[in-house]
């Protein structure tokens, strides 16, 4: 079969979890002997006069189609996230080219909603893969901010940031949300926030109402009232586009359930509980002799709660217990101060870096304990499925998209966002690794491989396309 994925970015600049998955899947197509390429935007807005350009290369035997679309003729941010005609006439001309039987959407974030159409149009079937809550929520996390103090500038100036969530970890409290708060004019305080005193002006939500009735579609124009328009009707055009579409995957009942409380009833999902690459735990080696060590692998985010775990990590008497936290900084300057100042002088927490996805039985056969203290719900971590596999203690926040991941015996739980509590839950995990002479728990089998998820994958393409 000919099948394309498409997604939101991907390797070698973008490493996260929805890119390596994508990948995990796309290789495994391939071994098969199908035809799966990968379609991509470059969402970089650092440097944005620089020139379009379309990338056609080859990772890790996958070809690869890059699109990094030019964006200083961008007026609208808000309109951009789910609507961007500048993508259109690269994205059909290579349908056109390539002609799949099925494309298989994992993420639409600044690829546009009319993808979907365009797709449609050429008699073609279309999957979506709900990989987080980017349809329901434009900061894709379904979490609210509330302000606690004023933001340090360099990090939350929407002029430097234009499609990004302010992140300074001291500017807001993070809640969790349902979905777009005042028809979708609430969610202007989490992103693009340099617009919403304009954007919800009583006469700019009076001119809203005019244009939704006279049947208006938002305008690229840098304005107040145009990119509040955008945001009121990204809830509904953004479901209308995607109960068209000939099936939806959710990977957890979290996601589900989260859709359907934003009024996103879907009659073609289907939840489909994620799969791991196990040829990557083959050299998993056996557990460290000597101390406890507990692991973080994840973006240093404030979403991720790192910080949340040095506090934790802080107030631990345990001399024998390292914490090594794999990521990198530089993606959140503020938060990366905070996480240093958190870390100082404590040299039972390491920073490692950053690792190649081949290093991961390396990674992880150095733990016995792993933390995922994520502040959002979560669509389902791969971090907790792949320390699930090698056996490791999880410790999560007390989440559903964490939880359901989580069986009885693989682990604790702990309030989100509690140091504390997260004390408490590291004090029993530790107690659990030493009652075991420091090993690890059984590797638990009971994550489907990545081939055979792909096997039935495929077996829903041809389902869909006839083919």
């Amino acid at each position: 079969m000919r099948v394309l994925y498409v997604v939101h970015q991907f390797f070698p600049k973008y490493i996260s979890g929805t890119e390596q998955y994508v990948l995990a899947l796309a290789r495994a197509g391939r071994a098969a002997g199908d035809d799966v390429r990968v379609y991509t935007v470059d969402p970089d807005w650092n440097g944005a006069d620089r020139p379009e350009t379309l990338v056609r290369h080859e990772f890790a035997g996958v070809p690869v189609v890059c699109h990094d679309f030019k964006k200083s003729p961008v007026e609208n941010h808000v309109l951009v996230d789910w609507w961007n005609p500048a993508v259109g006439p690269n994205f059909r001309a290579f349908l056109d080219e390539f002609r799949p039987d099925i494309v298989h959407f994992f993420h639409l974030r600044f690829l546009g909603i009319e993808r979907l159409e365009e797709v449609a149009a050429r008699g073609i079937k279309s999957v979506v893969h709900l990989m987080d809550f980017w349809f329901v929520c434009p900061s894709f996390l379904l979490l609210r901010h509330e302000p606690v103090v004023q933001p340090n500038a360099a990090d939350s100036d929407p002029a430097t940031h234009p499609h990004a969530a302010d992140s300074h970890p001291a500017a807001h409290k993070l809640l969790q949300c349902d979905g777009p708060p005042d028809g979708g004019y609430g969610c202007f305080d989490c992103v693009h926030t340099v617009m919403a005193p304009w954007a919800r002006e009583p006469w700019a939500r009076g001119r809203h109402v005019e244009r939704r009735a006279a049947g208006e579609f938002p305008a690229d124009e840098q304005s107040g009232e145009q990119a509040g328009f955008a945001m009121i009707e990204r809830p509904r055009r953004v479901a209308a586009a995607l109960a068209r579409v000939d099936h939806v995957i959710a990977p957890s009942r979290t996601v589900q359930a989260a859709f359907a409380k934003a009024g996103l009833v879907l009659p073609q999902l289907e939840v489909v509980p994620y799969a791991i690459d196990w040829s990557l735990l083959e050299a998993l080696s056996a557990a460290p002799v000597s101390g406890i060590h507990v692991g973080y692998m994840g973006t240093f985010a404030p979403h991720k709660g790192l910080a949340v775990l040095l506090e934790a990590m802080s107030s631990l008497p345990d001399g024998d217990v390292t914490l090594h936290c794999f990521g990198r900084f530089g993606d959140f300057p503020g938060y990366d101060a905070r996480l240093r100042e958190l870390a100082a002088g404590d040299r039972r927490i390491v920073f490692p870096g950053p690792f190649r996805r081949e290093q991961l039985a390396s990674v992880l056969g150095q733990l016995q304990v792993l933390v995922v203290p994520s502040l959002w719900r979560e669509n389902t971590p791969f971090v907790a499925l792949e320390g699930r596999a090698a056996g490791l203690e999880l410790i999560t926040s007390d989440l559903d998209g964490m939880t359901e991941c989580v069986p009885a015996g693989r682990g604790r739980t702990f309030a989100p966002g509690d140091a504390a509590d997260l004390g408490r839950a590291l004090v029993e995990a530790v107690a659990a690794v030493r009652a075991r002479g420091g090993k690890r728990l059984p590797v638990d089998r009971s994550i489907p491989a990545i081939a055979e998820q792909w096997a039935e994958f495929k077996a829903r393409y041809r389902s869909l396309s006839g083919r």
